[in-house]
């Protein structure tokens, strides 16, 4: 069995009796010169100022004593203390007075760091990657250290942080050069995979990694490519402003000069969006057109998309002229609200659940694109119901071309997407 030795407790016990006795004397002689002043006191011996001096002399006496007895003891007993591991030997060590804390100086041998870069939407997706672009890194700090000395180019796995680590390293790029190709990205085996997240990231003579935007994207299935077509043109028309633009009113309102839908709130009554992409470039030779579709990023609204339906506009418009009776300043519509045919399509289920992004099926209107080019004119997407008392909650609004800086970047403007394969198409997903 183990513990303190008996001399060990009797100078640990000790001081605790002897503080209680220093109190006790330290009050007796308090209270007797306390008595014995008041004594003197009643009998007139002195007067009563050398009275009231003579008691706080002794009592300052007898607390003062008190407190240099403890502070004595507790001082002789605090600086050895003793460490007695079980079953082992007694180490008496003395504490070292704390050090006292100074605030460390702070090293900053970087400045602040200039900001990464932020790549384009990528416009061609293979079944092995994305071709990637991206403006040149720019130092703004005019430290040599920052000069760009090669962009390393990341790849990440769906479920991955770019926050952890920048991914996968697969390749690096000169200075002088903004542009690569992945051809290595795994191969996609189904309808929710092949998804990945590219970083480009600058590497910069004083050997710092500064990371830019990442961008995600979802590779086609092997065989296939796909085609990033921005619109070139995209406007609201709006019925409640037959002869004007909708876009002022709606800048004054919004970020987004995009809208669908019933509006009674800002008196432009039912609105619809065209959008013109201009001549599209013609497939590969043999090439066979998979699918196409318009994808459109709601700011606000548009909770229902399963209520919109896009439709081939059969006349050409001109962006900042086109009104809900004018498609150009000197061509009127055949009919108001713009001239379209049968329903090319409607919306497509989301492989990204809780995206504002919403595609549209467009494959019809692209398949009679590529057999007459003279036909294309751009697309319309209206609600099914336009009406502000029976569908007030289908009104949307959307990011317009070029986006909306900083809220919306660009690669979140309309675009057109065209997936075509130069191989027989692989089998369709169960």
């Amino acid at each position: 069995m183990t513990g303190l030795s008996w001399w060990q407790a009797v100078l640990v016990a000790v001081p605790l009796p002897l503080i209680g006795i220093g109190g006790a004397v330290g009050g007796f002689i308090g209270g007797t010169a306390a008595a014995a002043n008041a004594t003197l006191a009643r009998r007139n011996r002195f007067g009563a100022g050398i009275t009231a001096l003579s008691m706080t002399v002794v009592s300052l006496f007898a607390y003062g004593g008190y407190f240099a007895v403890a502070g004595a003891l507790h001082s002789a007993f605090s600086s050895h203390h003793t460490s007695a591991p079980l079953d082992g030997p007694i180490v008496v060590t003395t504490t070292p007075s704390p050090t006292p804390y100074r605030t460390p100086q702070l090293v900053q041998p970087w400045k602040p760091v200039p900001p990464g870069v932020i790549p384009n939407q990528p416009r061609v997706v293979t079944a092995t990657g994305a071709q990637l672009t991206w403006p040149a890194y720019d130092n703004t700090t005019g430290d040599p250290r920052y000069d760009v000395a090669r962009y390393e180019v990341y790849r990440i796995a769906f479920g991955h942080s770019p926050s952890a680590s920048p991914g996968t390293l697969i390749g690096s790029v000169p200075g002088d050069r903004t542009a690569y190709a992945d051809t290595g990205a795994p191969a996609r085996t189904g309808p929710r995979d092949g998804i990945y997240t590219y970083l480009i990231g600058v590497r910069t003579k004083g050997g710092r990694l500064i990371e830019g935007t990442p961008v995600d994207l979802q590779l086609p299935m092997p065989g296939r490519t796909e085609i990033a077509i921005p619109a070139t043109a995209a406007a609201t028309i709006a019925s409640g402003r037959p002869n004007a633009p909708a876009a002022p009113v709606l800048a004054q309102h919004f970020d987004a000069n995009l809208e669908i839908g019933p509006d009674e709130d800002l008196g432009l009554g039912n609105t619809r969006m065209v959008f013109g992409f201009g001549p599209l470039a013609a497939l590969p030779n043999g090439a066979s057109l998979v699918e196409a579709h318009l994808s459109v990023w709601r700011t606000s609204g548009g909770n229902y998309p399963d209520q919109y339906t896009l439709y081939a506009l059969r006349r050409s418009f001109t962006g900042p002229q086109v009104t809900w009776r004018r498609a150009s300043k000197g061509a009127a519509w055949n009919r108001p609200g713009g001239d379209y045919g049968a329903p090319t399509g409607r919306v497509l289920p989301s492989t990204e659940p809780g995206t504002l992004r919403s595609d549209f099926d467009a494959t019809a209107a692209v398949r009679g694109w590529l057999r007459d080019p003279r036909s294309e004119h751009g697309l319309l997407l209206r609600a099914d119901t336009e009406s502000v008392r029976t569908a007030p909650l289908l009104n949307g609004f959307y990011v317009p071309v070029g986006g909306a800086y900083p809220t919306y970047p660009a690669w979140d403007s309309p675009e057109l997407t065209l997936t075509y394969t130069t191989t027989p198409p692989p089998p369709a997903f169960p």
